[in-house]
């Protein structure tokens, strides 16, 4: 992987944060709902891909969202035990929310994403935007 890789997978996470915290704002009905489910689902992607390219610089082998997110815990780039808990909660709703649709359980993650999930993602975008190639 390249350092321009890295560059871009930083901004898409940024950019995908930004698109979440934008639609975070909408009056809540089921249509905004799903958006943001969706932005969710690929502000995820973009922050997990781009921390697996910086782990990997650092020279770990992480393969899944999950082995990402622990070693981005034992690295300190996930802050605590209870973030971290939470980020794993975080994976799992997005692989339900991928697979599965289900009116009850949209209304339970969005909440999440309202109040737990969209203030890690922005954090993280954040902190990758600190992390350096180098």
């Amino acid at each position: 992987m390249t350092r321009e890789r890295f560059e871009e997978r930083k901004r898409d996470a940024e950019n995908a944060a930004k698109r979440l915290r934008e639609v975070l704002t909408e009056t809540d009905d089921k249509v905004v709902r799903d958006a943001a489910i969706q932005r969710f689902e690929f502000t995820f992607e973009a922050v997990w891909r781009a921390l697996k390219l910086y782990l990997e610089r650092q020279g770990f082998e992480v393969n899944s969202p999950r082995q990402v997110l622990k070693r981005a815990f034992s690295e300190g780039l996930i802050v605590d035990q209870a973030e971290a808990d939470i980020w794993l909660m975080m994976l799992d709703d997005r692989n339900r929310t991928s697979h599965v649709y289900n009116e009850a359980l949209a209304d339970v993650i969005h909440q999440r994403i309202v109040t737990q999930y969209g203030v890690l993602l922005q954090r993280m975008a954040e902190t990758l935007q600190k992390c350096e190639w180098d």
